[in-house]
């Protein structure tokens, strides 16, 4: 078993591609369902979303469900979640848009046949009554049995599960720049080397890589005679994937700090934006990412404080303001 989970978890990571796998059954046999799984995979970081008391492994960072905005824009390896202590969809949503490539997503539930009459402890904040018939986790339940990609594993039982052969197709899976994230950075540049005053606002799906594409753009502005690009956004965790990208650009050791400086001295710098307007550094570009989780009022004063600025963000909701965002900003 453990070199299956294991080859399995290369195999994704080859290809690309992520699988979650559903862990059905009542509470505790999925506990000890996930920790003999996880003890056979020895993943080296992770999510732990549950019970801080339930975690299933040491090396999992146990967050509450409520904290999920700490990770947009981030990457984790593997996620456990645990369905059983509530499923809000916002939380739901932005953690698996955090799942890197070769990454599992481990679900705790009840059985699927069982989830239209689940007691989900998150209705309650939703208004909805805890009993009775809830039709879009049923529906939810449907889709997933019908899913071809989705393992699912017996917590009860002792048969081994059924995991997939993902075979090869051609040359292994090698990230790049999508179409639209060449078009994005293209636009990126053109800004932050154009006439003042004429600012980008870059809107994505969650995935689509509009983060790595404005730490790609940033390193090529530098590289190009700009000395000094911010970077703002909600968290200093949303901007993890921008560094990581903006520093295999550059061709330097991403060492996890939010400053990065290329040879010439020319720096990428993310700042806190109440930082950022408290102390209206000199910066020849200004970069908000994640902007739809900011208020308003304040994304306008960065476009009124700085003469080149870019605002990127998905606008799906789980950032918190996508309407206002779109309505009251844009």
């Amino acid at each position: 078993m453990t070199n299956r989970w294991q080859a399995l978890a290369a195999q994704l990571a080859s290809r690309g591609q992520r699988r979650l796998v559903m862990i059905e059954g009542a509470h505790q046999p999925g506990l000890a369902c996930v920790r003999r799984i996880l003890e056979q995979i020895a993943p080296a970081r992770g999510l732990w979303v549950g019970d801080p008391a339930d975690c299933p492994s040491l090396v999992l960072e146990s967050i509450p469900s409520g904290q999920f905005r700490r990770f947009l824009g981030s990457e984790t390896p593997l996620v456990v979640w645990d369905g059983w202590r509530g499923n809000p969809p916002d939380a739901l949503a932005a953690i698996s848009g955090s799942l890197a490539a070769g990454g599992l997503w481990f679900w705790l539930m009840p059985p699927l046949a069982d989830w239209s009459s689940f007691a989900d402890p998150d209705y309650a904040r939703m208004g909805l009554p805890e009993r009775g018939d809830h039709p879009f986790l049923a529906r939810l339940a449907g889709v997933l049995s019908r899913g071809p990609a989705v393992i699912r594993v017996n917590a009860g039982s002792d048969e081994i599960p059924s995991l997939p052969e993902i075979f090869p197709e051609g040359s292994a899976f090698q990230p790049s720049t999508t179409p639209d994230q060449s078009r994005a950075i293209e636009a990126v540049v053109r800004v932050g080397q154009g006439r003042r005053r004429r600012p980008l606002v870059i809107t994505a799906d969650r995935g689509r890589g509009k983060s790595a594409a404005l730490g790609m753009a940033a390193v090529r502005l530098l590289r190009g005679g700009r000395r000094h690009i911010v970077v703002v956004s909600p968290r200093k965790e949303n901007v993890a994937a921008l560094f990581r990208h903006a520093s295999e650009q550059a061709g330097v050791d991403d060492d996890g700090q939010t400053v990065l400086q290329l040879d010439s001295g020319a720096t990428l710098q993310w700042l806190p934006i109440d930082d950022l307007l408290a102390r209206r550094p000199e910066a020849e570009l200004v970069m908000v990412d994640e902007a739809a989780a900011l208020p308003a009022p304040l994304l306008k004063q960065v476009l009124l404080g700085w003469p080149r600025v870019v605002f990127a963000s998905t606008i799906h909701g789980y950032e918190g303001s996508g309407r206002g965002f779109n309505l009251r900003f844009r």
